[in-house]
C-alpha cells in the first residue's frame, strides 16, 4: 500500500502569511486553491496571535461550498504557537481555512504553513 512518504515531493511548499485582524467576529485567512493535476499534502501548520489572547481558532479544508474541520484550539493565549497534530490532504479545488474568532481590531497573527504539493496527473487528465 502507498504511502504519501512513497510520493516523489515534486515542490516542498513553506509558506509563512501575517495576517492583520479587523475586529469582526469571524475572519478567515484562505491559503491558495490547489490547481487541477495536484494534490496539496500539509504536513504541520502553527499559528499564533502575537498581540491578545482570542476566542479560538478553527482550521480545515475549504471545498468552495463546505468547511470540513481538521483541528480547533479554544482560548488560545496571546503570543503561543499552537501546531496542528495531523497531516491535512487537500485536492484539486480546495484549500485550507483557517476561522479566527474574538480578535482585536489590529491584532496581528501569523500562520506558517509547511507541506508539499504532489503532480497527480496533466493538467486534470
Amino acid at each position: 500500500m502507498e504511502t504519501i512518504f512513497d510520493f516523489p515531493l515534486d515542490q516542498i511548499r513553506r509558506k509563512p502569511i501575517r495576517f492583520v485582524s479587523a475586529g469582526v467576529a469571524t475572519e478567515y485567512i484562505n491559503d491558495e486553491v490547489v490547481k487541477q493535476g495536484y494534490i496539496h499534502i500539509i504536513t504541520r501548520v502553527a499559528l499564533e496571535n502575537e498581540t491578545t489572547a482570542f476566542t479560538q481558532f478553527r482550521l480545515g479544508v475549504w471545498d468552495g461550498a463546505n468547511f470540513h474541520l481538521s483541528e480547533e484550539q479554544k482560548s488560545p493565549v496571546v503570543d503561543t504557537l499552537y501546531w496542528t497534530t495531523d497531516p491535512i490532504y487537500l485536492s484539486e479545488n480546495e484549500n485550507l481555512r483557517i476561522e479566527l474568532q474574538g480578535c482585536t481590531s489590529g491584532d496581528v497573527v501569523r500562520v506558517y504553513i509547511d507541506g508539499f504539493l504532489r503532480k497527480i496527473s496533466e493538467g486534470g487528465k
